[in-house]
Formats: structure tokens, C-alpha cells, sequence
């Protein structure tokens, strides 16, 4: 009886959770808990550049062919130096990849490269297939739609999801810059949202941008309502001197409006500081809401 009864208890002890963090280069991946080795860490690219202490895996999803090595010592690098479509990596980049005893994830496995891993592309997005948005067609038909993901961390949560992993952190990715806001954050924030939903505990750092707005609509006034008012006030700013500037172009020198001229340019002068003072506002306050 005993020993039946020990054998249940046996039988519904949960498996242990899978955990892992995706690691970037953006500031917050020191936020990472790098003491806490049930938590796997997972870096893409050369992020090992910036000196994280560890990590379990390692992902480099680029062809080899496209990328244009840099020497470590060169601070500067002219754009058009590089070939269109290109990816930088440091010289040694891929003797690094090579050296690491962890499992490295390539678009294909290496034969020189024992720890290199095939990345299971079709594997993934088979696993994906339910989730994505269903098309409505011109011939009235709906359809499953393709599938989206648009960067290295995209991957590499579908790969996590797909393999089990329940409780996925995100550091030192925030996906702020212009090309990144536009094109990769719409996406990967798409498949965060899809990875709660199916019972996985995300775990962002503060200060990403990620999956945080700095108002809740309809509830609170708009957030970007500063950057509106200083966008106005450089527009009447800038209408402002364009009048004045007419003005002055009309007063002719000998007729005697040396005053009336003086004023004017007085006026520009101090108009042309009042506008720099604004754009640098307009900058602040940007950033701000960038953060």
C-alpha cells in the first residue's frame, strides 16, 4: 500500500520549469539575474562583445557570406565602405562561434564547427502555424496567413515557445531605433502577446520601451501632447520670421526706416534662438518618451 501510494506521488511531480532569457546588447542587459542558474541565457550575434558572463546557447541566424568583418581597433568605419546589405561583425567572429562549448545555432550546421546546430526553421514554423492572423482574400475566401517575424529575438522566442520554455526573460533588447520601432517591435511585442497567452511568464527589465505605453488610452490624456505643443510653437515660430523677413525685404534703405528695420532684425535675431531652444525641447522630450 505504501509503496503504490509513493509510486502516484511519483507520477504527478510536475516536471521542472524550462526558463530561459534573451539576451541584446541594448543597456538593460545587465539587468539580467546572472547569478540565477536555473535561468538559461541565450545571446544572438556578437553581443558578446559588450562581456556577458555567460550563456547556455548561442544564436547567429546571418550568412556567413553577407557579413563584413571589422578590426576590433577601428573606431570609425565609412558607410560606403561596406558592402549594401551587409552585416558587421567583429574580425574573429566566427572563430568565437567556433570556440564556445555551448550548442550554436547557425542557418547551417558547420562540419568544422562540432557545437553547431542546424536551426530548426520548419520545425518552428510548423509548431507557429495556428497562430498566425487568417487573410481575408479578393475573392472572399479566407485563407492562413503567412507567418511574421522579422528579426534575430523573433526567432529565438518562436524557437523557446516551441520547445517548452515557459517562463522566457528579455534584456538588452528595446527595439528603439527607427528602423527597429517600425519594423521588428510591432513584431516581436506581436509574439510576446502570444506568448502569454499560451501560459508563458514573460519578464521584461523596467526600462525597456517593450510592451509599455506612457499613457492608457482614453483614460489619460495622450502622451505626445508636449511634443504636439512644441511642434506647433516651431511652426508659428518659423512663420513668425518668414512674415518678418517679408516685412523687411519691403523697407527700402533710403527711405528711412533704419528703426523700424533695426526692430525687425532684433525681432529675427531673437526668434532664431527662441526656434533652437524649442527644437532642443522637442528633442528632450522625444527621448523621453523613446525611454
Amino acid at each position: 500500500m505504501d509503496y503504490q501510494q509513493s509510486t502516484s506521488d511519483v507520477q504527478h511531480i510536475a516536471p521542472p520549469l524550462k526558463r530561459a532569457a534573451i539576451i541584446g546588447t541594448a543597456q538593460s542587459w545587465r539587468d539580467c539575474p546572472w547569478d540565477d542558474q536555473t535561468l538559461e541565457v541565450w545571446g544572438l550575434n556578437d553581443a558578446y562583445m559588450i562581456g556577458v558572463p555567460r550563456a547556455n546557447r548561442w544564436y547567429e541566424l546571418h550568412p556567413f557570406s553577407q557579413m563584413h568583418f571589422r578590426d576590433a581597433k577601428e573606431r570609425d568605419i565609412k558607410e560606403s565602405s561596406i558592402p549594401l546589405g551587409a552585416y558587421i561583425r567583429p574580425a574573429g567572429h566566427l572563430d568565437w562561434l567556433k570556440a564556445q562549448p555551448f550548442p550554436t545555432y547557425l542557418l547551417q550546421a558547420q562540419p568544422d564547427h562540432p557545437r553547431s546546430w542546424t536551426f530548426p526553421k520548419d520545425e518552428i514554423l510548423a509548431w507557429w502555424a495556428p497562430y498566425w492572423p487568417w487573410r481575408l482574400t479578393k475573392s472572399r475566401t479566407i485563407v492562413p496567413g503567412p507567418d511574421y517575424e522579422v528579426s534575430t529575438p523573433s526567432w529565438m522566442l518562436m524557437h523557446a515557445l516551441m520547445e517548452g520554455y515557459r517562463e522566457i526573460h528579455v534584456y538588452g533588447i528595446h527595439l528603439a531605433t527607427e528602423w527597429e520601432y517600425v519594423e521588428q517591435r510591432p513584431n516581436f511585442e506581436w509574439l510576446l502577446g502570444i506568448a502569454g497567452g499560451i501560459g508563458a511568464k514573460i519578464v521584461l527589465p523596467e526600462s525597456t520601451p517593450i510592451c509599455k505605453a506612457h499613457y492608457r488610452y482614453a483614460f489619460e490624456p495622450k502622451a505626445d501632447l508636449p511634443i504636439q505643443a512644441l511642434q506647433r510653437k516651431i511652426v508659428a515660430i518659423k512663420q513668425e520670421g518668414l512674415t518678418l523677413r517679408q516685412q523687411l525685404g519691403k523697407l527700402k534703405w533710403w527711405a528711412g526706416h533704419a528703426g523700424e528695420r533695426a526692430d525687425l532684425e532684433a525681432r529675427l535675431k531673437h526668434l532664431d534662438v527662441e526656434l533652437a531652444d524649442t527644437r532642443g525641447q522637442l528633442t528632450r522630450v522625444q527621448t523621453q518618451l523613446a525611454s
